[in-house]
């Protein structure tokens, strides 16, 4: 091999479940079956990397047996878009029908790597779930994601504000090193269970289905707060990837120019709050040390642990999840607006998860008005408590219609010409929150909304969605990374 250094990136990949060791997998399937099953993801491998890179992208490849390849890049851009690129793929290939036993995912970590070509590359690799320079290689926790210094700053600005620096006891290295870190691996055994119902109502909001359903989630316990005798926790409830038509219909009543056209946009998998933030949530969070701003602890007028936090601006919505971030270890951030209405329609098309109208049976909304052939029912002119209605979407997600406007991470827009089709967030000059000025965008409706404002495609881009905007209508829930920070 040719002699001399060279810095290329790396690209860890992790093919099973995280929960599934070597030993696991052989007790399960035995010898022939773990060999028949790693041949049969090198194969996939094989055959998707083809998809995605192209000689002139990466110097190697490097099979390490099993589910695990490194893939070495010649710079953190092209890597990045592979892992994006790779994701889709492994995405689609868990949606065959007869591969549901054994659903692929993808763990990828990236890195920097200096080496010697005329060394053996498989003597130096690089550590599951952590990225450092190779010759400062790190043990760490399951589950933490590590940078190193010149990694950290070519990440992209809205998702810098989100990683701690440590210093970290590097590999054959007597002093501490500097690194940057970050949770955002999800190992499966963190995951529970939770069984729900949906409903479905008729043209006239009568209820015509109800269907038992169940979803993953994990436990955001916050610890406890000073007084209080118990700590409060967020749900996270974990939303599949998919792909879904943004926007309303031409034939959906009372729909707004803001939502044509109507677009395709696949969505990354995502954990999102089961309910939007409450007071008790804002409360312990605004406690936390201040990373950009001060919040104020209680800015709710209508008071209750267990409603949703209400007279917040995007900007305030900001900083609680950077503080949220900073005590976790995790990445919580707010949903894209793409995101949000991916996760609100939960696969249905109509107006509402619920069906074609809404009733105040359903959520929280002016109730005096109505949708299409529904009907007047009580108009509670309050927030109420975000388990109220003991019904959710079939992602298990609740007061996704009415209860609080909620703010979304992208800039204002008139409608959707040129918008993104990824899930993104559509930002118009620079992705660095602390200086975004002007207009956000909101989704959802309110208690004092009209049915309307409450439909899934709905989005207020008005005087309201100025960020600084601060309003009793106004509310907001967090979004997880799942895997990857992009």
């Amino acid at each position: 091999m040719e002699s001399g250094d060279i810095t290329l990136t790396v690209v860890q990949l992790d093919l099973v479940k995280s929960s599934e060791s070597t030993e696991a997998i052989e007790h399960e399937l035995g010898g022939k079956g773990t060999r028949d099953l790693i041949k049969r993801i090198q194969k996939f491998v094989e055959e998707a990397l083809k998809l995605v890179i192209k000689p002139h992208n990466n110097d190697l490849i490097i099979s390490l047996g099993g589910d695990g390849y490194r893939i070495l890049f010649e710079n953190v851009n092209n890597a990045y878009k592979f892992v994006k690129e790779f994701s889709k793929i492994v995405e689609q290939y868990n949606t065959i029908p007869n591969r549901k036993k054994r659903r692929f995912r993808i763990a990828a970590t990236t890195g920097e790597v200096n080496f010697d070509k005329s060394e053996p590359c498989a003597n130096k690799i690089i550590g599951h779930y952590v990225l450092t320079l190779l010759s400062r290689l790190v043990t760490a926790e399951s589950g933490w994601f590590y940078v190193d210094d010149p990694t950290f700053k070519i990440l992209p600005n809205h998702v810098k504000p989100y990683f701690t620096e440590e210093l970290v006891k590097g590999k054959d290295h007597e002093k501490n090193i500097v690194a940057w870190r970050c949770k955002i691996i999800f190992d499966e055994q963190e995951l529970q269970t939770f069984k729900f119902e949906t409903i479905t109502v008729n043209d006239g909001g009568q209820e015509i289905k109800r269907k038992l359903n169940q979803a993953s989630y994990f436990v955001e316990s916050l610890g406890e707060a000073v007084g209080k005798p118990s700590a409060p926790l967020i749900k996270m409830v974990k939303i599949p990837g998919g792909t879904f038509e943004m926007g309303s219909p031409p034939d959906e009543p009372e729909r707004r120019n803001s939502e044509n056209p109507q677009h395709t946009v696949n969505v990354e998998p995502f954990f999102l709050a089961k309910y939007p933030v409450t007071q008790e949530q804002w409360q312990f969070v605004a406690q936390l040390p201040q990373v950009n701003r001060e919040l104020n602890q209680d800015p709710s007028r209508f008071k209750g642990a267990n409603r949703p936090v209400e007279n917040v601006s995007w900007y305030d919505a900001i900083e609680f999840c950077l503080r949220l971030s900073q005590y976790t270890g995790r990445i919580y951030r707010l949903p894209s607006e793409a995101e949000w209405e991916y996760a609100c329609r939960a696969g249905t098309t109509t107006p509402f998860h619920f069906g074609k109208t809404i009733t105040s049976e359903l959520a929280n909304y002016n109730a005096n008005q109505v949708y299409d052939a529904g009907v007047k029912g009580t108009y509670r002119e309050e927030t109420t408590p975000v388990d109220s209605f003991k019904v959710g979407n079939a992602f298990g997600l609740y007061d996704m219609h009415g209860n609080v406007w909620e703010w979304c991470l992208d800039d204002r827009h008139n409608n959707y010409e040129g918008a993104p089709i990824d899930g993104s967030p559509w930002f118009d000059d620079n992705d660095n929150l602390d200086q975004k000025q002007g207009k956000a965008v909101l989704r959802g409706g309110s208690w004092f909304s009209n049915p309307s404002f409450c439909r899934s495609a709905s989005r207020y881009v008005d005087d309201r969605a100025e960020r600084d905007s601060i309003l009793i209508v106004i509310g907001f829930r967090v979004v997880c990374a799942v895997g990857r920070i992009l």
